[in-house]
């Protein structure tokens, strides 16, 4: 009884000695077979003192951080517009309707000195001016200039912005487009032959808006183009130079003087290939208080608030609202010019 108790004790040692042997051979021979076989992985990791020697973007590395803060500081300062907002609408007074050019009249409040931002200009249409701002016979004024375009030329969107108008007027622009501007300003995009946007659609600067036609009253193929504020024609040599199709300068100061007319014919152009004009922004500084130095402007920067500008200037709040027709709560928008004095 004895003896089988031994040779029972010796097995179950036995078995498990050899199951111990085993299972330790298979252990090594498998890390063996994956040390043998597993690729190896070099994992680089980026740091600042070795940035000035690398190039292109890093996922773990500094320089992809920095411009990705960049680009976020140059979203937050972008202005949107958000399709159902108006354009413009502290200038406006809310007023948006799909009819008229012109159907602002006598707008209450309407400030008398306003600084356009024309930086982000796109040329309508590549072609050179045929007939220029001024009289036609007697009776007849032309409120815009007219730019050669065949049929079938794509016309683009001066500025950002909003299209207000797009009618049809037999006897007079044709197939039209009247365009509210982020900037204060409103275009019009006459004698089309057919439109590319709808009323209230939200354009670019240099997105297509129509095609060049000869439509309404017209002889002949090409682009009538206006440039307006609340609804009064200012002649568009005083902002761009079509012969060299860019701005005068950055800024448009909107007076009194810059719906003038002009005695010239609308024939009156120098240089029929070039499109060069004998029209010159006003340089007077006697009829501009913007130069004379009369009427001070705040362009708004990031963080900027009412009473913070106001201690800057030494003025107050309230003449700065009254100045520009808003309220104490009214949002800053950056990038915009308010009136200082």
């Amino acid at each position: 009884m004895e003896r089988n108790q031994i040779q029972t004790k010796a097995g179950i040692l036995l078995s498990a000695g050899l199951m111990f042997i085993t299972l330790n051979a298979f252990s090594q021979q498998s890390s063996e077979s994956t040390a043998n076989h597993r690729p190896d992985l070099t994992y680089k990791q980026l740091h600042s003192s070795t940035l000035s020697e690398q190039s292109g973007l890093f996922a773990d590395g500094l320089k992809l951080k920095l411009d990705l803060s960049v680009l976020e500081e140059v979203e937050e300062d972008r202005f949107e517009l958000d399709p159902d907002a108006i354009p413009a609408d502290d200038v406006y007074g809310g007023l948006w309707e799909n009819s008229y050019v012109n159907m602002y009249g006598n707008l209450k409040n309407a400030p008398d000195t306003f600084i356009v931002d024309v930086e982000n200009f796109t040329m309508p249409v590549d072609g050179h001016m045929t007939s220029n701002f001024g009289r036609r016979g007697s009776r007849r004024y032309h409120y815009g200039v007219d730019l050669k375009a065949q049929t079938g030329d794509t016309i683009y969107a001066a500025f950002d912005g909003k299209v207000r108008v797009k009618r049809y007027e037999r006897k007079g622009y044709g197939y039209f487009l009247v365009v509210r501007h982020l900037n204060g300003l409103e275009t019009v995009y006459g004698h089309l032959s057919k439109f590319l946007v709808n009323e209230n659609d939200v354009v670019k600067s240099g997105d297509p808006i129509g095609l060049a036609g000869n439509t309404g009253r017209s002889f002949g193929s090409h682009l009538h183009f206006e440039t307006r504020f609340l609804g009064k024609a200012i002649n568009p040599n005083f902002i761009i130079d079509f012969e060299k199709k860019a701005v005068h300068e950055q800024e448009y100061l909107v007076t009194n003087s810059s719906y003038r007319k002009t005695s010239n014919s609308s024939r009156v152009v120098v240089g029929s290939k070039t499109g060069s004009s004998n029209y010159k922004p006003s340089a007077n500084t006697a009829n501009n208080k913007y130069v004379a130095g009369d009427v001070k402007y705040h362009r708004i920067s990031k963080g900027d608030t009412l009473g913070a500008i106001a201690r800057r200037y030494g003025t107050s709040v309230n003449k700065i609202c009254t100045l520009n027709n808003i309220t104490p709560k009214t949002t800053l928008n950056v990038g915009k010019s308010i009136r200082i004095s």
